[in-house]
């Protein structure tokens, strides 16, 4: 009884044995059986942005690599947040940490003019002048905003003070079709009732009233070509108030001897801007010249001053407006003249380069003296087109100009009006 009861316990052993290996078999002879049940992973290294990626189709499960790491790429950070974190050390007062991280975003986004002025604001605080001023460079012939004008402004004049100064030597060529603005072969008709009219009537031996009187003249087109200097100084703290102050001698050389001329201008230019986009201007100038007429007895020496104000403001991101005033104030031998203008510019940007503008304007000129020009009123409207290169500009302008005078010509019996069409195209380099 005692043997069978030992082989009934054995025989239940095995029993449970076999229905363990086929419920639970175990792995191959070498293989890792592994755990059987998971387990929390352990902390590996930390994962880095722009490690390769995991790729199923070049993974064989009959040759594991365990040498292989797989690791997540990472979204890497954006412009903003590294601009957030330079400006969250500098509120700090770790202007050196700040500009180390300014210059790692720069790495992965160097078009960026935010970072760009905060990696010289940095190294502005950080006493690293030069650095500062290199990064400013870095942004010369873009186009900024008011902001970024301004933050410019406040890191140049951290490094360098607020006052600055430019000298600057220009060139223009331009041709002209009269030089004294007459044409060469002048021939006037007597209209009966003017003064003209009256006078040949009365001297009928000297003149005929009825014949026009014809003046023939050497050819007067040409090229003219001026030549200036400006020494701009410039005051820029990135306040609101900026002020230009401006001194340029110009001399005109045309190609036909005995009509050049010659002068200077100082104009003094102040700026306030506000929130908004909005603009004032407040400017003053003062100027004397001498203009050669092809005679030495006919040259004219004239002064001037001139003094505006205006005001511009943003409608949107992309249209702006201009509004201005000005007078002007002209005195020579032959010449009293007291003009006030008004104008209106509208300005649309059409593409980063190119800016589309329509502008009108509004004239009053009161002359006195012995000038054969009377006063007048005139009405004034334009479009034009202006693009901006890399190293070239183009300006192209088409505008129409009514004009109606006070009083009349010599040989006119009734004041006059004159309609004046202009398409100019203008080609200059963007310094």
């Amino acid at each position: 009884m005692r043997i069978r009861a030992v082989w009934r316990l054995a025989g239940m052993a095995m029993l449970l044995l076999v229905c363990g290996f086929l419920t639970h078999p175990r792995p191959a002879n070498g293989a890792d059986p592994g755990p059987a049940m998971s387990r929390p992973q352990e902390a590996g290294p930390p994962l880095q942005s722009g490690a390769a990626q995991f790729d199923p189709a070049q993974f064989n499960p009959a040759r594991p690599d365990p040498a292989r790491q797989v690791s997540v790429v990472l979204p890497a950070m954006s412009a903003a947040w590294f601009l957030n974190r330079t400006r969250g050390l500098l509120h700090d007062g770790r202007a050196a940490e700040a500009y180390q991280i300014a210059r790692a975003a720069l790495d992965l986004y160097p078009d960026s003019v935010d970072l760009r002025l905060g990696a010289a604001f940095a190294a502005m605080r950080s006493a690293r002048c030069q650095s500062a001023i290199r990064h400013l460079d870095a942004l010369r012939g873009r186009r900024l905003s008011a902001g970024h004008r301004r933050r410019t402004d406040i890191v140049r004049a951290g490094c360098r003070g607020p006052w600055r100064w430019q000298a600057l030597i220009g060139a223009v060529a331009g041709y002209r079709p009269s030089l004294v603005d007459r044409q060469r072969d002048v021939e006037i008709r007597l209209q009966p009732g003017s003064r003209l009219y009256g006078l040949c009537a009365r001297l009928v031996s000297l003149c005929d009233p009825d014949r026009p009187l014809v003046s023939r003249g050497q050819p007067d087109s040409g090229i003219d070509l001026w030549v200036n200097l400006t020494v701009r100084h410039l005051y820029r703290a990135g306040g609101d108030w900026n002020l230009d102050l401006e001194t340029t001698l110009f001399r005109r050389r045309p190609r036909r001897p005995g009509y050049a001329g010659e002068g200077g201008i100082l104009r003094a230019m102040a700026t306030y801007s506000q929130a908004a986009g909005r603009q004032v201007r407040i400017g003053a100038e003062t100027g004397h010249s001498h203009f050669q007429q092809g005679r030495a007895d006919l040259g004219i020496s004239q002064r001037h001053r001139r003094g505006e104000i205006g005001l511009s403001f943003a409608h949107a991101a992309d249209l702006q407006s201009e509004i201005g005033v000005s007078h002007l104030a002209v005195r020579s031998q032959w010449l009293d003249l007291n003009q006030r203008r008004y104008e209106y510019r509208l300005g649309k940007t059409l593409h980063r380069t190119t800016t589309l503008s329509f502008a009108g304007a509004r004239e009053i000129s009161r002359q006195k003296g012995p000038g054969l020009i009377p006063g007048s009123r005139a009405r004034e409207v334009g479009i034009g087109l202006h693009w901006r290169g890399d190293h070239v500009a183009a300006h192209l302008h088409h505008g129409h100009r009514r004009e109606a005078f006070f009083g009349q010509l010599p040989f006119l019996a009734a004041p006059h009006r004159a309609g004046i069409r202009t398409t100019r195209l203008d080609l200059m380099t963007t310094d």
